[in-house]
């Protein structure tokens, strides 16, 4: 069924985004669920459906970006009962996709839902060179403002959205380079 999910996170995604951030989030996710004893089925579907209300389905981009976690809640619920999933299962699934965004709310309840907030905040780190591509390109359009909204993004993932030790530990290495390449640029700029 997990591939099924895949598929389906698949087609809701451009292939970098899934590639260079729905791939990692699920990687992250099923090594932080199984560090930390937390249910790895719901930990995996939610991971590759955490962002499908974000996706390239979606036209209206204020909402993509600010009410993604809503709207992928309730699409993930319909996903989910159109597979023959159970009601308690999809309810579980849709509160880590809710909760994943840390500072939009709700918080997450479960330790499945802080896995998948934490493991969306380790992606960007492991990807750190895209997401970097992603706030030049898509976004700011400008390389000195890229700069800025990256070292925000770094600063929020670290002190807000890692809040679980073993995340912590894993990117640490990858926050101090982020900071350290981010922090040279600024004095440039």
């Amino acid at each position: 069924m997990e591939e099924e999910i895949e598929k389906i996170s698949e087609s809701f995604h451009d292939p970098d985004g899934f590639k260079y951030h729905i791939k990692p989030v699920v990687k992250n996710a099923l090594m932080l669920a199984k560090k930390v004893g937390a249910d790895v089925e719901i930990v995996e579907i939610a991971a590759y459906l955490h962002d499908i209300g974000r996706s390239k389905k979606i036209m209206d981009k204020y909402v993509a970006e600010n009410e993604h976690h809503i709207i992928g809640a309730e699409q993930s619920k319909e996903i989910l009962k159109n597979l023959g999933y159970g009601d308690e299962f999809i309810e579980k699934v849709a509160h880590c996709i809710l909760a994943h965004r840390g500072r939009k709310g709700p918080l997450p309840e479960t330790i499945e839902a802080e896995v998948i907030a934490n493991a969306d905040a380790m992606a960007h780190f492991d990807t750190f060179l895209d997401m970097f591509r992603y706030f030049l390109m898509e976004t700011t359009g400008s390389f000195e403002e890229a700069v800025e909204v990256m070292s925000g993004k770094i600063d929020r993932n670290w002190n807000k959205k890692l809040t679980l030790l073993e995340a912590r530990k894993i990117v640490k290495p990858k926050y101090e380079a982020a900071l350290l390449l981010l922090d040279n640029m600024k004095e440039y700029i």
